[in-house]
């Protein structure tokens, strides 16, 4: 019988930062909520930065001009030149340009960022829906029906429609609101299809963007959101951290599919700064991390041991997942699966789903 093997989840002894030359980082959700930054994550950013590590923000947030980001994030102590911040709104105006030509007429329902945007990739704004070759949708807090309507308008007259991204929701310090995804549903929902294109994360050109700027051979990509930040990383083979300080929480991480899977798990993006414990599986459905260690009984998951409350999470997901993997177990996110605690320390960390 073959002993146990190391799990998706990787290891390292080193602070995880020194193994990686670049830094991808969400914002919304991983460096701030709102206007107010995550406790602890802009002392860590430095000590990225200061060991030789290039930091670059990859948001999908369209809201808001590079200078805007750069000119907060430097509020809140994190240093930030204009050209290491990339927004969904420069990759949907680079998309229609890429897609329509330049100079193609262009309707915008969003912010003053997005219509920059647009005219800077050469791009020409045109305010009549009907007369438009293209329409480029972004997130703002104002947007109303007239809005949603005018975007089936142009659609329907035969404009490609490029939304900045397609987040459902938007994090907050009350919790996941109606984001870009929510919005952009409506429209479709009144045209009976979808956008024709996304320009955020998962797609691959925010990332390629954002490389090209910097450089680099070994990055990494700090993110929240595991459908987004993670699956489009993944997709590039860039190596991740998926952290809970935004949209999901650790019972998500329990749930996901392949594509949506971390390298690494954080409470936050100052984990960047630690090192991450090795997660072995003995066989499907069993795991551990440190003194954790997870089975399956009848069909439910059995936590025990003590310690780290992280490193329990770890051993979680890498049973939950080699489980589905092999078929023992079916993961649904709609319904989660049952995890029983063995122990107080076990019922301290369920605590924290």
């Amino acid at each position: 019988m073959s002993g146990p093997t190391e799990a998706k989840l990787k290891s390292t002894d080193e602070p995880l930062h020194r193994r990686y030359d670049v830094a991808l980082f969400d914002l919304d959700g991983v460096v701030y909520l709102l206007d107010t930054p995550v406790p602890g994550v802009p002392a860590a950013l430095e000590t990225v930065t200061d060991a030789g590590c290039e930091a670059v923000f990859v948001t999908n947030n369209a809201s808001r001009a590079p200078e805007e980001v750069a000119g907060a994030l430097t509020r809140m102590g994190i240093t930030c030149p204009v050209n290491r911040v990339v927004t969904s709104a420069q990759a949907a105006a680079a998309g229609i340009a890429a897609h329509c030509g330049s100079g193609a007429s262009t309707f915008v329902v969003g912010s003053n960022a997005l219509r920059t945007a647009v005219q800077a990739a050469g791009l020409t704004l045109v305010d009549d829906p009907r007369a438009a070759e293209a329409v480029a949708m972004g997130y703002v807090p104002t947007t109303n029906w007239r809005d949603l309507a005018d975007i089936t308008l142009a659609a329907r007259h035969g404009a490609w429609w490029m939304v900045a991204n397609l987040d459902a929701t938007l994090p907050t310090p009350d919790g996941p609101m109606p984001g870009m995804g929510a919005l952009a549903q409506a429209v479709a929902t009144a045209l009976g299809r979808s956008p024709d294109a996304a320009a955020g994360k998962p797609e691959p050109v925010i990332y390629r963007t954002a490389l090209e700027r910097v450089g680099g051979e070994r990055p990494i990509m700090v993110g929240d959101r595991p459908d987004s930040d993670i699956r489009g990383a993944n997709a590039l083979g860039l190596d991740t951290l998926l952290v809970f300080s935004g949209v999901a929480g650790p019972l998500d991480a329990v749930t996901l599919p392949p594509d949506d899977r971390p390298d690494y798990l954080g409470w936050t993006a100052e984990d960047l700064i630690q090192p991450q414990p090795t997660v072995t599986v003995s066989e499907p459905g069993a795991a551990g991390c440190g003194s954790w260690r997870v089975h399956t009984e009848s069909g439910r998951f059995v936590l025990r041991g003590q310690g780290d409350v992280l490193s329990a999470w770890r051993a979680v997901c890498a049973a939950a997942w080699s489980a589905a993997d092999a078929g023992v177990t079916r993961l649904d996110p709609r319904s989660p699966p049952e995890i029983l605690a063995d122990g107080e320390a076990a019922q301290t960390v369920l605590k924290t789903a």
